[in-house]
């Protein structure tokens, strides 16, 4: 079981609350190690972690095989589990995204490549009040920063990638430090990697810089 699971579980022990999450489940299902001869979801927290085997259903939710889902549950202590049953009932709240992992595992980025993303994710950053976009295309990129339009040219050999110097409008609005953030990750970007569906970009020292999602046209 993966360290953040482990940790939830004894949280929801030692509280008689029930605790929401967000976590990613896999396209795919995997044996039960409850039992072998039946199939499990595989869920996670964050993209760097390990599929951990769910031993447990889901109320409310249902598994899509071959998409990528993020979603969000409610785990709470059940108060009188059967003798060789789970302590722990999860129940569906929602879904945040889902994403087709035929198309996600196809996504790579080259000079030809056109596709649009939105930033999830950026580093130092807890939260987006908006999220900026990107739309690749003809070797350019171009969208809204948080405030102003942008657009720059980019180059890719393999999973190395460099941004030019970004031109942008140049208003003022309440959400600058994200706009702000976001082009300093432009410029600090060296390389990347798509994995289920997400787009991230890394340092020089490898150290992420931020997520992007895919938008559907």
């Amino acid at each position: 079981m993966s360290r953040i699971f482990s940790l939830l579980i004894i949280l929801v022990l030692t509280s008689s609350c029930d605790k929401t999450k967000v976590i990613y489940v896999a396209s795919s299902l995997a044996d039960c190690t409850s039992n072998a001869a039946q199939k499990c979801l595989q869920v996670k927290e964050s993209q760097e972690d390990e599929w951990t085997v769910l031993n447990n259903d889901i109320e409310g939710f249902e598994h899509k095989d071959g998409f990528l889902q993020k979603i969000e549950v409610r785990i709470s202590k059940i108060k009188n589990p059967p003798t060789d049953g789970s302590v722990f009932n999860y129940k569906f709240i929602k879904l945040i995204f889902e994403q087709e992992e035929e198309k996600s595992s196809k996504l790579a980025l080259s000079k030809d490549h056109t596709g649009k993303w939105k930033v999830h994710t950026i580093a130092g950053m807890d939260s987006l009040p908006v999220q900026p976009t990107l739309t690749f295309k003809d070797g350019n990129i171009s969208g809204n920063a948080g405030c102003n339009s942008y657009g720059t040219s980019f180059s890719v050999v393999g999973n190395e990638i460099t941004f030019s110097l970004v031109n942008s409008t140049k208003m003022f609005c309440t959400n600058m430090p994200v706009e702000k953030a976001y082009f300093e990750c432009l410029s600090k970007a060296k390389s990347y990697k798509i994995v289920d569906g997400v787009l991230s970009m890394y340092d020089a020292n490898d150290i992420e810089l931020m997520q992007c999602i895919a938008i559907e046209d």
